[in-house]
């Protein structure tokens, strides 16, 4: 008979950075009754509320997009996505987390390890892991918009100078020099 210790022992042992699978949250308004997708999720961190203990888990998906630029890991090399158990290219996409508990039942083990555990980050990812938190941090829960509302004002002021030309104010300091 099979030990059944592994499968409580990822519980204890599962910490951020980790990789797990897990049925994330369907959030779909034209179809009200569309099932939880089971995909990797990248643990962003670990807490103990009344003696419970509850992961922060992110999103993770192939599509290449720019959409949640800023707050994405991106695991796209060979080594990177085998140290994660990722077999195809994954972003986890940061702003896209959701807290649970450690004995929630979207965690889907594995049927070859029992666990749902598939990998961990490397040591890049981590700290983009550590960047991608701070940035979350800092914004809070308007970081995208923020984010965004900067990256027009940027677009606006580089095509209003495209339009004008060189600025008249500046027009003596290109003059005066040599």
């Amino acid at each position: 008979m099979k030990s059944t210790s592994h499968l409580t022992a990822w519980k204890d042992r599962l910490t951020t950075g980790d990789v797990v699978r897990f049925r994330f949250p369907v959030d779909d308004p034209d179809n009200p009754d569309a099932k939880a997708k089971r995909r990797p999720c990248l643990v962003m961190g670990v807490r103990w509320f009344g003696g419970q203990k509850f992961v922060e888990i992110a999103y993770g998906t192939g599509a290449q997009t720019s959409a949640n630029r800023g707050f994405e890991i991106r695991v796209k090399g060979g080594r990177a996505k085998a140290q994660a158990g990722l077999r195809c290219y994954t972003r986890f996409i940061g702003t896209r987390a959701i807290i649970v508990s450690i004995e929630h039942p979207g965690f889907e083990p594995d049927p070859e390890t029992g666990t749902p555990v598939m990998g961990r980050l490397d040591a890049k990812h981590m700290q983009r892991l550590v960047s991608v938190k701070a940035t979350r941090r800092t914004y809070g829960d308007t970081a995208p918009s923020v984010i965004r509302a900067q990256h027009l004002r940027d677009q606006n002021r580089q095509r209003l100078q495209a339009t004008r030309g060189f600025p008249e104010r500046h027009r003596g300091s290109r003059v005066a020099t040599p």
